[in-house]
């Protein structure tokens, strides 16, 4: 599956990260998924378009995210930065208060939008077949890799058990003096 997306996406079809791709691509995931922006705190304030287009803050972290979509494309290759990359990735957003897995979905429509606009003329129905099928390869990895981070910390009960453990040590401490 790797392959064979990869050697569909090589140029002309491979999709170079623009201003244009990511403007449009984040004002559209914004517009349409306007709770998605209060996760990140110091985007929160950036209520209308006009002030998350004039944004250079979001403009960077909307440039970070195409380069590491468009980096995922080129890795397809190396199968182990592949998946090491987009893992990583996922796991990454386990730090963000409220995010859940899901949220990773809502980028696939304005991704596949920002593309179509981008390519004009080339993107073509095989083009739109060929993206299609990349996203949902690229999300379902970024997913898997969320999914690996969650499984790697404690759940709740175990959480509960090393407080109280903490709390009972720092007890039997307390009974000593």
């Amino acid at each position: 599956m790797i392959l064979l997306i990869s050697s569909l996406l090589h140029p002309p079809y491979h999709l170079q990260t623009s201003p244009v791709l990511t403007t449009h691509l984040y004002s559209r995931l914004f517009e349409n998924h306007s709770e998605l922006i209060t996760l990140f705190t110091k985007f929160r304030q950036l209520r209308t378009r006009d002030e998350q287009a004039e944004s250079l803050e979001l403009a960077e972290h909307a440039t970070m995210v195409m380069n590491s979509i468009d980096e995922g494309i080129k890795a397809m290759d190396n199968v182990d930065f592949f998946f090491g990359l987009l893992h990583q990735i996922g796991a990454s957003h386990r730090k963000i208060p409220g995010f859940k897995k899901e949220y990773f979905w809502k980028i696939e429509h304005p991704f596949l939008e920002a593309v179509r606009l981008t390519l004009g003329d080339r993107y073509t129905d095989n083009m739109d077949n060929i993206y299609r099928i990349t996203i949902k390869f690229l999300i379902e990895t970024v997913v898997r890799g969320y999914e690996l981070a969650e499984s790697k910390e404690p759940n709740d009960n175990e959480k509960k058990a090393i407080n109280s453990e903490e709390g009972n040590s720092s007890s039997k401490t307390d009974k000593g003096s």
